[in-house]
């Protein structure tokens, strides 16, 4: 039988991506331009998928504020290196706000992927950390090396 290990930050993010993409497809939510929502104005230099990615990593980990999040994401190398052109915090927020009307959207998408009728998360449900351990095979828990928010950088 084969050991347990832990996902890795990289793929635990890579695997969000992915369920977020399948859930905005599901939900025949397409993005033109680096838009989920059509709105004027230049191609966004952030990838309104990449701020739902962090937006439920967020979530996920239990960031409650936002600068320790950011502080944390400053700090982590993987993370600088997966988001490279990472917005602001008030760019984020105003973004993540922008992008709240979906989260129900993808909700319905994510139950109908699984199977469920309740949805894995909304946005005032607290994920623990270790459920992203189902995405990958043989993955018994998050790794406990990523530094929880009681121990972001200040």
């Amino acid at each position: 039988m084969p050991t347990s290990s832990a996902l890795s930050l990289e793929d635990t993010v890579t695997a969000l991506y992915c369920a977020l993409d399948d859930a905005l497809a599901e939900a025949k939510i397409e993005c033109r331009d680096g838009k989920l929502i059509p709105r004027r104005g230049p191609v966004p230099d952030m990838d309104d998928r990449e701020v739902l990615c962090l937006a439920v990593l967020q979530e996920l980990l239990r960031f409650e504020s936002d600068n320790r999040f950011f502080l944390w994401i400053a700090n982590h190398p993987t993370m600088r290196e997966l988001f490279p052109r990472m917005l602001t915090r008030q760019k984020f927020a105003e973004r993540r706000a922008l992008l709240t009307p979906l989260m129900q959207q993808l909700c319905q998408a994510f139950c109908a992927l699984d199977g469920e009728g309740q949805p894995p998360f909304s946005s005032s449900t607290r994920i623990p950390f270790t459920s992203v351990s189902s995405c990958a095979p043989n993955a018994a828990r998050v790794s406990t090396a990523w530094p929880q928010p009681a121990t972001a950088p200040r």
